[in-house]
């Protein structure tokens, strides 16, 4: 059923820092309960399984609790797996096709060895609920918008930092400042208080970035996410893209035991 899986650190900020996943390359397709019932004995953040498919590859995400539309820093590890055993031309870019539609990949042109996650710009989205996070004063704050679940907190500068822990009501509340003039800096917070790792999804950068980048008057810019489990970013924007990029780590890579589903293995 699996031909090689990889356990990969992105965006790394040391050695075993940045979103970790776990890639499995598989030979054929494969039934939704066994897919979701290894992931959950991988025990991975994320666990992506990759096919080929048309002109890419198509993948599917699963976390110990089910399946991911989107893979968000999960992508970029499968297409470092993908690079790394030959299987896609690691000087080209690289479709992607999951269940919320396909995403590019491609080598990065900033970072050596690095690959970039591209997206498309989002429109900021005023913040519907105005009032402020506990322990911040209007002063400290630059400007509030929404991006999926996340409410964004854009922050004069860091010393405005966030303080407040408080439950966020099932949404995430995302911190941003800027790093002098090279970039910004994040910290993320769910129902349960700060996130020790950086977020599977990617797309509220969508929304930061080009805010970073109007203010800052720069068009590539250095991103650091605060967590237990720090990540560093680089983000290069054009009018049609913000492209996300970042080292990666390839932690170990191993040949798994033969699991057929069609040798008596029952899923649950």
């Amino acid at each position: 059923m699996i031909v090689k899986t990889f356990l990969i650190n992105t965006f790394i900020d040391r050695l075993f820092s940045g979103g970790q996943a776990l890639v499995a390359i598989l030979r054929q397709r494969s039934q939704t309960p066994l897919l979701q019932t290894l992931a959950c004995e991988l025990k991975a953040p994320v666990t992506a399984y990759v096919l080929p498919y048309q002109e890419g590859f198509a993948v599917r995400y699963f976390t110990a609790t089910g399946e991911l539309d989107s893979g968000g820093y999960a992508a970029l590890a499968v297409a470092k797996a993908l690079y790394s055993a030959g299987l896609a031309p690691p000087s080209q870019p690289l479709r992607l096709e999951g269940l919320s539609g396909p995403v590019l990949l491609r080598p990065s042109t900033s970072l050596d060895e690095g690959v970039s996650l591209v997206l498309p710009p989002a429109p900021p989205r005023p913040a519907d609920d105005k009032s402020l996070p506990a322990g911040l004063d209007q002063a400290a704050v630059l400007d509030l918008f929404e991006a999926g679940p996340y409410r964004l907190v854009c922050l004069a500068k860091p010393e405005n930092g966030p303080v407040a822990t408080e439950p966020t009501r099932g949404g995430r509340l995302i911190y941003s400042w800027p790093l002098g003039e090279s970039g910004y800096g994040l910290r993320c917070f769910g129902a349960a208080g700060e996130e020790a790792g950086l977020p599977v999804d990617l797309s509220f950068h969508a929304v930061l970035a080009p805010f970073w980048g109007r203010r800052l008057g720069q068009t590539r810019l250095d991103i650091h996410h605060l967590a237990h489990r720090p990540a560093r970013l680089r983000a290069e924007l054009t009018s049609e893209a913000v492209e996300l990029a970042g080292k990666l780590q390839i932690v170990y890579k191993a040949v798994p035991g033969e699991l057929d589903e069609g040798n008596g293995f029952q899923p649950a």
